[in-house]
């Protein structure tokens, strides 16, 4: 065999190596893309089914309301089994971990609730009260029924909207955000002369659409004179497709759970007295911002 001739069938065997390997890259982004997806249906078809139950339990509160009799005994019971549904609903609504387990068990409850009412409408017919006002009374429920199906089907566009924009709910939330001046021995300053560092602190908000792992969190201080205090390298990160200077960084492994976080900023010359900005950036987009005041 030639020397061109085995460079050309190395070539060759480096060539199928890079399909395979581009091909086994590819397998694995789709499949994880195709399991965020699923995800996020998920969520939204549990957010649509927590709020088909709540219409629910508006309507059965509802339907109570309409229930009337000469009979106080029977009305006390009404009375209490109405708060019972109301205290359900409450529940539900405070539901915080909301599952297809927890639907099940939500589920069998209210048909519970719903089997005990049946037996009271039942046992009002009995007593042969009103029917006529009760029929007037079943129209104004139906009435309101159809309104809570009218907001619920709003709920579910909206929902169907908020699912198109996944990415854009993926994308980290700070709260609490706060900022103050340390000195060099780490008490708090007011007095811009007195300051040594900025503390920015801020808890990252629960939020189980955004990839859990390590990134980095981005903080850019600006003084009052609108110059921006640089990181000690003038780094810059890279937010919606522009460069921007920053302050300081810290990497925070995020699980989506709510986070506590403190990023330090060093700080080289006298600031100025004034208002200072703060701005927070992660995942190359622009997260928070917040505002200080030096003396």
């Amino acid at each position: 065999m030639t020397e061109n001739s085995k460079q050309h069938q190395t070539q060759n065997i480096l060539i199928a190596i890079l399909l395979v390997l581009t091909l086994g890259l590819s397998v694995l982004y789709f499949r994880e893309k195709s399991k965020n997806i699923k995800q996020v249906e998920i969520n939204t078809e549990l957010t649509v089914t927590k709020d088909s139950l709540q219409g629910r339990l508006v309507e059965m509160i509802l339907e109570y309301d309409n229930l009337k009799t000469n009979n106080e005994e029977i009305n006390r019971q009404l009375l209490a089994e109405k708060e019972k549904v109301r205290e359900l609903l409450t529940r539900l609504q405070r539901e915080r971990n909301f599952s297809q387990a927890k639907f099940t068990e939500y589920e069998r409850e209210l048909a519970t609730l719903r089997k005990i009412m049946r037996s009271y409408i039942v046992q009002i017919d009995s007593l042969n009260q009103s029917n006529i006002a009760l029929r007037q009374e079943n129209q104004q429920v139906k009435k309101r029924i159809q309104q809570v199906e009218t907001e619920r089907a709003q709920i579910s566009k909206k929902l169907e909207e908020a699912s198109e924009k996944v990415d854009l709910a993926s994308v980290l939330r700070p709260i609490n955000i706060f900022a103050l001046g340390l000195t060099r021995r780490g008490k708090e300053a007011t007095r811009a002369r007195n300051v040594e560092k900025i503390k920015v602190c801020f808890t990252l908000d629960q939020n189980p659409i955004a990839k859990p792992g390590n990134r980095f969190i981005y903080v850019q201080v600006t003084a009052p004179g609108g110059a921006i205090i640089p990181n000690e390298q003038q780094d810059s990160v890279n937010v919606d497709g522009e460069k921007l200077l920053y302050s300081a960084r810290r990497e925070v492994d995020y699980q989506n759970e709510s986070l506590d976080v403190c990023i330090f900023v060093d700080v080289t010359d006298e600031l100025p007295k004034g208002i200072y900005k703060i701005e927070l950036f992660a995942d190359n987009r622009h997260i928070g911002t917040s505002s200080f005041t030096l003396k």
